[in-house]
């Protein structure tokens, strides 16, 4: 059992990443693509214009989207790449997935480490009491801190 002073009922607030970037649902994939390949291979979180989240575009939604056949939810025969990218109608909204799961800025990193392990999940969105994105936390992240505190 751990003591009291235990690093790990911090907040997820002080060693979360903070978000800069989300998209609107009606950001096209040929946009979804870009950042992917610009800003590396993160989720994008996907939020309503008040900032509220609403899902998360996965790199497998992107290349998902892209070739179906690829992934657990593969869908069809690969597509034409420039005629998808074309496609005025494809956008964030149907592609992002919708479960990804969120934590409160406040809860504790105990509980975050609790959430991964249960629904294997290695990443979480941090969102505000309003439910507006604030940050990610990875348990990259976490292990690190815990190892900067003594814990591991």
């Amino acid at each position: 059992m751990a003591p009291p002073d235990d690093e790990r009922g911090d907040p997820i607030r002080s060693i979360m990443t903070p978000i800069i970037r989300t998209i609107p649902p009606n950001t096209p994939i040929r946009d979804l693509i870009e950042l992917a390949s610009d800003e590396g291979c993160g989720d994008i979180p996907v939020t309503a214009p008040d900032g509220t989240f609403l899902g998360v575009i996965t790199p497998l939604d992107v290349i998902g989207s892209i070739m179906p056949t690829v992934g657990i939810f593969g869908s069809g025969s690969a597509r034409c790449i420039t005629c998808h990218l074309k496609r005025e109608g494809a956008t964030a909204r149907e592609v992002m997935s919708r479960g990804h799961i969120t934590i409160h800025e406040d809860d504790s990193i105990n509980n975050a480490m609790q959430l991964m392990e249960r629904n294997r999940h290695d990443d979480l969105i941090v969102v505000n009491a309003e439910n507006k994105v604030v940050g990610r936390i990875e348990i990259c992240r976490i292990i690190r801190h815990l190892r900067l505190v003594g814990e591991l």
